[in-house]
């Protein structure tokens, strides 16, 4: 490996590692800008599992559905093990189970179909996309070697445990035996699944992909419509089954469009992340609102100084997407 490649991977390594927990918590809204220190606690869990997702699916020759795969598997970890926000019914105090309860399974769909795809497309989906493309040439080859894949999988673990640990503490709750093995199957399955879609040869389709342009129109306009029917239901969150069927409907439309288009011999790296893109803009449009409203996601009141943050790391944020457009390969 030449050293500037040997650069490429370090840098996209790197990036991924800090991208992650930014992503899925400050862009998100979660927490604001002034509260950045906290970035070092979330790295471990976050961007060594973003890493570690990512070097997985490349070492086993997986493309964007293995990625995918790989990233539910993490979404059920983190949700279903460290936190156990799928199981907890006051988690961080927001009763977040309450709509859509299911008693028989201890669970809301509702909440579990939008707290998995959050993970699935913006914590991992949309910060691999955008670190991928910072490594140019490299975007597509494994970045560490055996000993970066051992420490990265360790600062995973570690996290893992730093976070259950935190949670336990500030919200006392164990999820039953059952719901623990329904977890522990769904992510077998998950990771099973990942590895036979990277083994599954699939040949490109001859004819044109649309614009990267339209890729992350699609994208920021079913992700916008998402994170609006999860917050409002449909008409007037009455009844959850609705809801979840447009969730899920959204979803499935936005998921086989960027299947079938994938597959057309004219996509290129500049199509995935214009879809990254398009993500990206959700979250800083959410939050942003969010900010301007008066609190952040978890309720802290925000100011104006908050406001122009959030506005700022996302610039900040496309920024670095418009510098790994310009590091791709061009299409030829």
């Amino acid at each position: 490996m030449t050293g500037e490649a040997r650069g490429s991977s370090r840098g996209g390594a790197l990036l991924l590692l800090l991208l992650a927990p930014l992503v899925a918590e400050f862009l998100l809204g979660d927490f604001t800008l002034r509260q950045i220190g906290f970035i070092v606690i979330f790295i471990p869990q976050y961007g060594g599992g973003a890493l570690l997702v990512r070097e997985v699916a490349r070492r086993v020759g997986g493309r964007w559905p293995t990625i995918v795969l790989l990233a539910l598997a993490y979404a059920l970890v983190e949700e279903g093990f460290t936190t156990q926000s799928l199981f907890n019914p006051n988690y961080a105090g927001q009763r977040l189970l309450d709509f859509g309860y299911i008693p028989a399974l201890r669970t809301s769909l509702h909440w579990a179909v939008f707290v998995l795809s959050l993970h699935v497309v913006w914590s991992i989906g949309s910060s691999v996309a955008v670190a991928e493309s910072f490594a140019g040439e490299r975007s597509w080859t494994p970045w560490l070697g055996r000993r970066g894949l051992i420490a990265t999988a360790l600062l995973y673990v570690a996290g893992c445990v730093l976070t259950t640990a935190a949670t336990l503490k500030l919200y006392p709750f164990v999820a039953s035996i059952p719901q623990f093995a329904t977890i522990a199957i769904a992510v077998a399955v998950s990771v099973g699944a990942a590895i036979a879609a990277a083994r599954r040869p699939c040949g490109p389709v001859h004819g044109p992909a649309p614009r990267p342009w339209a890729v992350g129109l699609l994208v920021l306009m079913a992700g916008r419509a998402f994170h609006f029917v999860y917050g409002h239901g449909l008409p007037t969150r009455q009844h959850p089954v609705p809801t979840l069927a447009a969730m899920v409907g959204l979803e499935i439309v936005a998921a086989a469009a960027l299947l079938v288009w994938s597959r057309r011999d004219r996509w290129g790296p500049h199509h995935t992340l214009a879809a990254a893109v398009g993500a990206i803009v959700v979250y800083g449009w959410i939050s942003v609102e969010r900010f301007a409203a008066g609190q952040t996601a978890l309720g802290v009141p925000t100011t104006a100084v908050d406001v122009a943050g959030q506005a700022a790391l996302l610039a900040a944020i496309l920024g670095l997407a418009a510098v790994g457009w310009r590091r791709l390969p061009q299409p030829r």
